[in-house]
C-alpha cells in the first residue's frame, strides 16, 4: 500500500511516527491530524484487535502502548498544516483527493475527515464508498459524519489506520524518549 501526503511547505520532513514525534520534541508544530497505517513487519496489514485497547466511544490511556508499537510506523498528515478554523480533506484513490491512499479496496473519493470550527472536534464521513468506512470496526453511514478521536482505528476499505490528533501528538512527542 503506497500513500501520498498532502502537498504543503511546511510538513515534516520524517517518515515514521517515531521520527515525527523527534520533530515536535524540537520545536516542530503540526495543526494538522494523521493517519498512521497499521502494518506488520512484512508489509502486510495486521488483523486489528480493536477491543483489547479501545472503548466504543473513547480512547483509553493508550500513549505508551501506541508509541511502542507504531513507533515505526509511517504516517499520513490528513490536511494542510494551518491553524484553520475548520478541515475537510478527501480521502482516496484518485489524485485529486487531499490524502491519496494506493489500494484497490478503496474508492477514488472514499471519504471525508472534517472538523468543526466551533469545537475542533474531527468527524468522517463516508462519500458512498465501494468497500465502506469504519471506526473501531462499526461501519459509517454514506454521508453521516461521525465522530473519531486520537487512538480510533479508521479502515477506508481494507486499508486501515490509527487516527491521532494534534493535541495528542503534542503530548507524544513529550512522551518520547
Amino acid at each position: 500500500m503506497q500513500t501520498d501526503r498532502p502537498k504543503s511547505a511546511t510538513l515534516p520532513k520524517s517518515v515514521t511516527l517515531r521520527e515525527l514525534l523527534a520533530e515536535l520534541k524540537a520545536g516542530f508544530i503540526l495543526h494538522a491530524p494523521v493517519l498512521i497505517r497499521v502494518q506488520d513487519s512484512t508489509g502486510e496489514q495486521r488483523e486489528v484487535t480493536v477491543d483489547r485497547t479501545m472503548t466504543a466511544h473513547a480512547p483509553l490511556d493508550w500513549a505508551d502502548h501506541y508509541t511502542r508499537e507504531y513507533g515505526n510506523e509511517p504516517y499520513i498528515v490528513a490536511g494542510p498544516n494551518t491553524a484553520a478554523a475548520a478541515l475537510s480533506i478527501t480521502i482516496g484513490r484518485s489524485r485529486t483527493c487531499d490524502v491519496k491512499i494506493e489500494n484497490e479496496s478503496v474508492s477514488k473519493v472514499h471519504a471525508r475527515l472534517v472538523s468543526d470550527a466551533n469545537t475542533g472536534a474531527f468527524f468522517i464521513v463516508d462519500e458512498s464508498s465501494r468497500n465502506g468506512t469504519c471506526i473501531n470496526g462499526q461501519p459509517l453511514v454514506a454521508g453521516v459524519r461521525m465522530s473519531i478521536w486520537s487512538g480510533a482505528y479508521v479502515s477506508f476499505g481494507d486499508a486501515v489506520f490509527v487516527f491521532i490528533d494534534p493535541p495528542t501528538l503534542r503530548k507524544l512527542s513529550r512522551l518520547a524518549g
